[in-house]
């Protein structure tokens, strides 16, 4: 007789059960901590507001889909999410402070970790782990030394002049915005937002990864995202396109719909933007029909 085969997703949820088993006996740590979130499920603790919890449990829902989209696979953007979730939630400081280890130690952790340091709520509870963190960072090797530029064209088949002007607005787009320098930071940006809009006339069509690789493409994104409203409003669709073609992952979609929502309402749908209120639940989930997120 032929063996039944343990499939992903029954595997998924013999973690999940497993998890949700032992949630009582055990907590969570850095082995588990995964599988922990993936069981975890919310709930409103005394002390955490009405809006912290749903801002909390909306970063959970999210967050989760996004993973179960992405093949589990957790990364940067994912820890950062879970970190501002369950310190929103109020769970225990060592919990959180797993998620943010975790961020550190993933690809363009420490990027993360030194952009958001001025925009994190959890960053003033956990100052001295925080700023340890960034100081490691600065000893290991930055990832451009390990990256061989020619040998991630040549092996992608890429156009070696169009890959190496994205990269080059890639790192403008950083220059001194991870300073926090705005004013140096803003021609670079007028500059960026020009070269795009040139990009995008020759080649008619979202700069993703079929033209420069998944190493950037999130760059026009971003070039958008740190633009004005009136070129984010003119990009959506193309970042829309983009994100249904398997040219960009979602999460950048829904940080530039926030965006927009926050520049013309005052108000976000999915949660991306530090300090901006959420929309409704009606409001969120009509935005996200409308543009196909689930």
């Amino acid at each position: 007789m032929q063996k039944r085969r343990l499939t992903l997703p029954l595997f998924l949820f013999y973690i999940l059960f497993v998890s949700g088993q032992d949630s009582e006996s055990g907590g969570w740590n850095y082995d588990n901590f995964e599988s922990k979130f993936l069981a975890y499920e919310p709930t409103q603790k005394e002390g955490v507001s009405d809006k912290n919890f749903s801002f909390g449990e909306m970063i959970v829902t999210n967050t989760k889909k996004q993973l179960e989209s992405d093949n589990y696979k957790f990364n940067a953007a994912d820890y950062l999410n879970i970190t501002t979730a369950l310190y929103a939630l109020n769970e225990k400081k060592e919990t959180w402070e797993i998620s943010l280890k975790k961020m550190s130690e993933s690809e363009k952790g420490c990027e993360y970790l030194t952009a958001y340091k001025k925009d994190v709520n959890f960053y003033k509870d956990s100052k001295e782990l925080y700023d340890s963190l960034i100081k490691n960072c600065g000893a290991l090797p930055k990832e451009d030394s390990k990256f061989d530029f020619s040998d991630y064209v040549n092996k992608n088949q890429l156009n070696i002049k169009l890959v190496s002007t994205i990269k080059k607005i890639g790192e403008d787009d950083q220059k001194y915005r991870k300073l926090r320098d705005m004013e140096k930071q803003y021609p670079l940006d007028i500059q960026n937002q020009i070269l795009i809009d040139s990009l995008f006339q020759v080649n008619q069509t979202y700069i993703g990864k079929s033209l420069v690789g998944d190493k950037y493409d999130a760059v026009m994104w971003a070039v958008i995202q740190h633009s004005n409203l009136e070129m984010m409003e003119r990009y959506l669709p193309v970042v829309q396109n983009a994100v249904d073609e398997n040219e960009l992952n979602q999460t950048p979609f829904k940080m530039l719909i926030d965006r927009i929502y926050s520049f013309k309402y005052g108000y976000q749908i999915f949660g991306s933007q530090v300090g901006v209120d959420l929309a409704d639940k009606k409001e969120q989930m009509e935005v996200a029909k409308k543009y196909g997120i689930e």
